[in-house]
């Protein structure tokens, strides 16, 4: 039996949008995670054809919760993530980012790292970061990484994401920082890898900048990286 007061159930944010096939890597992390007591909250537009077959033909587990919403009127994704959010059915609730990679004991190390710091939420401050075209990887310069975020769901509710297409998840990170609720790993960015795809939400000149003040990594290491993410795409 789950003890839900040292393993409260984690639902984990996706919000997914044409990507079938790295919505699929994300799900694999999040399958693996070694944390158990966890559920996966997708949410899609229901113009996404792609998302739509994609999940038709999956076979999803019981901890999975599928939100289709209207594309009429499209809604942002802030508004998308606070739906997800809406929908969540655990006491913390993750960010898990459709382009990216998340090691298997991210859940356990975040929400382990939250209890022993007894904030309210937990965040990466380096994670790596991967260049899918140049098959380089970065150490990432030190930050707080709202896409790393796992947090109290009520904080969530009481602090909505803004209606905002780009840069919605900096507000809620901004207030748990102000308020000294903020729980900041600065050790593990192995349990983060965030990738520049072409298709992501942000364009190539802000991963540029985060390359440029990122510390390149050794040919091994980005060989490993690639490894990791061919292996997860199958």
């Amino acid at each position: 039996m789950i003890n839900s007061n040292r393993f409260p159930l984690i639902s984990c944010l996706c919000v997914t949008h044409n990507k079938p096939n790295m919505l699929k890597r994300v799900i694999r992390c999040f399958e693996n995670q070694s944390y158990t007591n966890k559920q996966l909250i997708i949410v899609y537009e229901e113009s996404d054809q792609l998302t739509c077959e994609f999940i038709m033909r999956y076979n999803f587990g019981l901890e999975t919760k599928i939100i289709k919403v209207t594309s009429n009127p499209k809604l942002t994704l802030g508004e998308l993530r606070n739906m997800s959010v809406f929908e969540a059915e655990g006491e913390y609730v993750c960010q898990w980012d459709d382009d990216d990679w998340f090691d298997p004991d991210r859940l356990s190390e975040q929400m382990k790292y939250l209890q022993q710091q007894g904030k309210l939420a937990c965040i990466l401050s380096r994670w790596i970061v991967f260049n899918i075209f140049t098959k380089k990887a970065y150490l990432s310069n030190k930050r707080l990484w709202e896409g790393s975020v796992l947090c109290k769901r009520d904080v969530m509710l009481q602090i909505p994401y803004p209606s905002l297409s780009k840069g919605e998840d900096s507000d809620v990170i901004n207030w748990l920082y102000v308020h000294d609720e903020l729980s900041v790993i600065d050790d593990q960015p192995h349990l983060y890898i965030y990738i520049y795809n072409g298709n992501n939400t942000w364009e190539f000149d802000h991963f540029k900048q985060i390359f440029d003040f990122s510390q390149e990594l050794p040919t091994s290491f980005s060989k490993e990286v690639v490894q990791i993410i061919t292996d997860s795409n199958n």
